[in-house]
């Protein structure tokens, strides 16, 4: 793959690579793309939470060159900027900048998006006071049932554990088990929190639990959890037709 120089003059110069604190209410994070099809980009954007303004920006890729020369050019671009300068950014001004091919113009793409997903993460953080658990989204009907599961029980479950195994056409299947406080459990679990609700998951998965959304359905066969990812449907790969 041939790359131009402008994109080849972001990538052998990377001084944005990193990360904030996730829990912080003043960081903003943003993560799109797919592990499973390829480019994932996962923006950290730290306010000043008195004027809304970008303080800085950090990032982390897995992808390809022309992906993180889009976040590196992104993240110089963002410092300074207001959230409404933040949004007029468009996928064409990186790819442009970049001079980026037809066939990777989508990184621009996605650079785009992980802006506007790193400020909704904020914007909703600030407003609930709390991690909005932007990564893991409940139906109502979930939330209610899983709260009455976890706080209900005689047992002491601190929450709810989202697991993450290979299987399924998209590769991805998901499940629920309570989360337990096991104080021999080395392995470090990363957590959000939706009202009042607590969710764990592996540090490893972080990628794979992102854009999870929970919901409850019922039939006559009684109701069970549906866990479906925006970021892992199926594609032009899969040949089962599958809703999933």
């Amino acid at each position: 793959m041939k790359y131009s120089p402008e994109t080849l003059k972001y990538y052998n110069n990377l001084k944005n690579i990193g990360e904030f604190t996730d829990m912080d209410i003043d960081v903003g994070i943003g993560i799109v793309g797919s592990p499973l099809c390829g480019d994932v980009m996962k923006l950290h954007l730290l306010f000043n939470e008195d004027n809304d303004i970008i303080i800085d920006a950090k990032y982390k890729v897995f992808g390809c060159v022309s992906a993180i020369a889009s976040m590196e050019y992104v993240c110089d671009l963002l410092r300074g900027r207001s959230i409404e300068e933040a949004l007029n950014i468009e996928n064409e001004d990186v790819a442009d900048t970049l001079d980026l091919t037809d066939i990777k113009r989508h990184c621009s793409v996605l650079a785009k998006e992980a802006i506007v997903s790193a400020i909704d993460n904020y914007r909703s953080k600030k407003n609930k006071g709390e991690n909005c658990g932007c990564m893991i989204t409940v139906s109502p009907s979930a939330l209610k049932k899983i709260k009455e599961l976890v706080f209900a029980s005689k047992k002491e479950y601190i929450g709810v554990e989202v697991i993450a195994e290979q299987g399924g056409c998209s590769g991805i299947v998901y499940s629920l088990q309570y989360a337990k406080n096991n104080d021999d459990d080395t392995v470090v679990k990363k957590v959000t929190s939706i009202e009042g609700v607590d969710f764990y998951y592996l540090e490893e998965d972080e990628l794979l639990i992102n854009g999870i959304f929970i919901d409850l359905v019922e039939n006559s066969f009684g109701e069970g959890f549906v866990i479906t990812n925006k970021n892992h449907m199926t594609c032009e790969n899969c040949n089962c037709k599958c809703d999933y």
